[in-house]
């Protein structure tokens, strides 16, 4: 392990590139900077192909880091993703991530000192084969939070079947399900916390318990935490991805 470790600090020098993503900023030096609470998306194109972020953390807190990707099935995908502290060029983290297209990876990491913290996504070491498919990253600090409001206006989701209202006050979210087709509609209601928010079914058959995972200001994921039909059927589905969606009209 110590031979790895002195790998991943010799590596931070080398060439890469990152995000939707801005070529060519192949070192720590022209890393893309990264937004909190926003995803961040990227892909590796072969074996010396890095990805290079940045992050500035005003205090010392707790960070949650989420790494997706649509396409990506574990038993082939494998993206080797490190964190170094912005005092001594210290590893905080690194893992090689093997995310599905319907369950991402989350971390929660612990850091002690506030700067610019440095992030890097690249192949696995001595792996036979880099996960070309794309990613996305999203580093949301323990007191995040997007202005209220900052979600609010039509949705849609990606399958085409549904619309969506979302409205948020002081009191907290109110997320309007409009099905197409004549389907009997929803409204779920709780609180938002950073890019998350967890909220009860309120009008509509059956019971739910809907979490709303904002991958950026336009897009979103939807999974039942918990879920019964009218005959008390289990319909949660493990949490598995319900939809995404996208926002087609601001408000």
């Amino acid at each position: 392990m110590s031979r790895l470790f002195v790998l991943f600090i010799i590596v931070l020098n080398f060439e890469a590139n990152a995000d939707s993503e801005s070529e060519n900023n192949n070192s720590e030096a022209t890393a893309d900077v990264l937004s909190p609470g926003i995803a961040m998306q990227g892909r590796l194109s072969n074996n010396d192909d890095w990805d290079y972020f940045k992050l500035d953390i005003g205090s010392t807190e707790t960070f949650s880091l989420r790494f997706a990707s649509p396409y990506s099935e574990n038993s082939t995908n494998q993206w080797l993703v490190a964190i170094q502290e912005p005092r001594d060029s210290y590893i905080v983290f690194q893992e090689a991530l093997s995310p599905t297209a319907g369950e991402p990876a989350e971390r929660t990491i612990e850091t002690k000192d506030n700067g610019t913290y440095i992030i890097f996504v690249a192949p696995v070491l001595g792996s036979s084969s880099v996960p070309s498919t794309e990613y996305t990253l999203t580093i949301t600090p323990e007191n995040f939070q997007a202005a209220l409001g900052s979600y609010n206006g039509l949705w849609q989701d990606d399958l085409e079947s549904s619309f969506y209202s979302l409205h948020e006050s002081l009191d907290g979210l109110l997320y309007i399900e409009l099905q197409q087709g004549g389907a009997a509609w929803k409204a779920y209601y709780g609180a938002r916390n950073g890019n998350k928010a967890t909220l009860n079914q309120v009008v509509g058959p059956g019971s739910a318990t809907l979490e709303l995972t904002f991958t950026s200001t336009v897009k979103v994921e939807a999974r039942y935490k918990s879920c019964r039909t009218l005959s008390d059927d289990i319909c949660d589905a493990n949490g598995a991805l319900l939809y995404t969606g996208s926002l087609i009209f601001p408000k």
